[in-house]
């Protein structure tokens, strides 16, 4: 269950159902982090796009460097997630 208040892709209409297909068609997911400002269309497109550009396929790093950099940082910060 989220702590924070969310709009699930089967609630969102208009301009939020827009975005959520959006973020399905670029990434072909919807990571809970871009669902968490779900509540509010624009930033929701904005933290997708951002979060496109930093890990897309496109980076640098690739994908096996990607997840370890995120491993060793939630373990630095002692996040399970």
């Amino acid at each position: 269950m989220p702590w924070i208040r969310t709009i699930s892709e089967a609630e969102a209409t208009g301009e939020l159902a827009d975005v959520y297909a959006h973020v399905w068609q670029q990434n072909g997911s919807v990571s809970n982090i871009a669902r968490a400002a779900s509540i509010n269309a624009r930033v929701m497109r904005a933290l997708a796009d951002l979060l496109y550009a930093l890990r897309g396929p496109h980076c640098a790093l690739g994908k096996r460097r990607q997840e370890m950099i995120a491993v060793l940082t939630s373990a630095l910060h002692r996040c399970a997630y």
